[in-house]
């Protein structure tokens, strides 16, 4: 079964919305140009995607990648990530989201000790981009899409077939990526920690206006350290990612509510309509009330 893609976060950008089950803790994805992007967030399970038409930016960690056709992507537990388009070109990508227990079973077992947990408790290692033209990772992908199929069809014991399939990735994980650094796993800790708390103060206080020193003093850090993880982590200023967070929220508000367009773009940070309107623009390649008629009549 395909679930319907959609992120909701808390107040630290960690996902809430229940991937599956707690009897069985995976669900499947086909996403496209239309739910893209996905903003930043983090969540507990461990996420792979497979790119099976045009291509789409994955941003995790400091790591940025065009994930073309054929090749894919494994986001670790608890990692800050991303999804936007490449390109007005169309996309199509099949996405896996599950909970480390489903491979490891309970944390006791042989399973979880000696291939999960090294795993995802391993600070140094984010995720991995998966390239088809190495031959273990193309033989990953293929893992994938055979547990993202199975999971689809749901014909007599997918679940074991779809376990079976995800385990094979994680001990391909296990056995092919990098020795950890503890002096970078120090350093990854602290920096994914600050993130967390700064997107958090931003996620609280997006409606106000907001300088760079509230953002670091949140964190306890300086404004130059502060520019610092920002751009280490995702890429882009404080500002840069406040505005188009900004964006992102009113795109919601604009789907979910009624609420008139200049309500909506005060109550999202913005004072002047007129750069509310431009910067909606240039994110959507539309007005708000376009965007607005657009997404409600395809829901309808």
């Amino acid at each position: 079964m395909i679930a319907l893609c959609g992120c909701i976060t808390d107040e630290q950008k960690r996902e809430v919305k229940e991937h599956g089950s707690f009897a069985f803790p995976v669900a499947c994805y086909l996403n496209g140009n239309e739910t893209l992007p996905v903003p930043w967030h983090w969540h507990e399970e461990i996420e792979v995607l497979v790119i099976e038409q045009g291509s789409a930016v994955v941003r995790f960690s400091s790591e940025q990648y065009e994930v073309t056709e054929g090749n894919g992507c494994l986001i670790n537990s608890g990692i800050l990530h991303m999804v936007e388009k490449a390109s007005d070109v169309p996309m199509k990508e099949r996405c896996m989201v599950f909970h480390p227990r489903l491979v490891g079973g309970s944390m006791e077992s042989v399973f979880w000790q000696k291939y999960v947990k090294p795993v995802i408790s391993d600070p140094a290692f984010s995720g991995l981009f998966l390239n088809r033209s190495i031959p273990w990772q193309q033989t990953m992908i293929s893992h994938i899409r055979r547990a993202w199929e199975v999971c689809v069809k749901e014909e007599e014991l997918y679940e074991i077939a779809a376990r079976n399939e995800l385990s094979e990735c994680i001990g391909m994980i296990q056995r092919n990526r990098p020795l950890s650094s503890n002096m970078y796993s120090e350093k990854f800790l602290r920096q994914n920690a600050r993130m967390k708390i700064m997107l958090k103060y931003m996620q609280q206080h997006f409606d106000q206006t907001i300088t760079i020193r509230q953002i670091a003093e949140s964190a306890s850090v300086s404004e130059s350290e502060c520019m610092r993880c920002f751009r280490q982590t995702i890429g882009v200023t404080p500002i840069a990612y406040l505005k188009n967070y900004r964006l992102q929220c009113a795109a919601e508000f604009l789907k979910t509510t009624d609420a008139p367009i200049t309500v909506i773009g005060s109550q999202c940070g913005f004072q002047e309509m007129s750069y509310f309107t431009r910067s909606f623009r240039q994110m959507y390649g539309c007005t708000p009330s376009q965007y607005r008629k657009d997404t409600v009549g395809s829901e309808s």
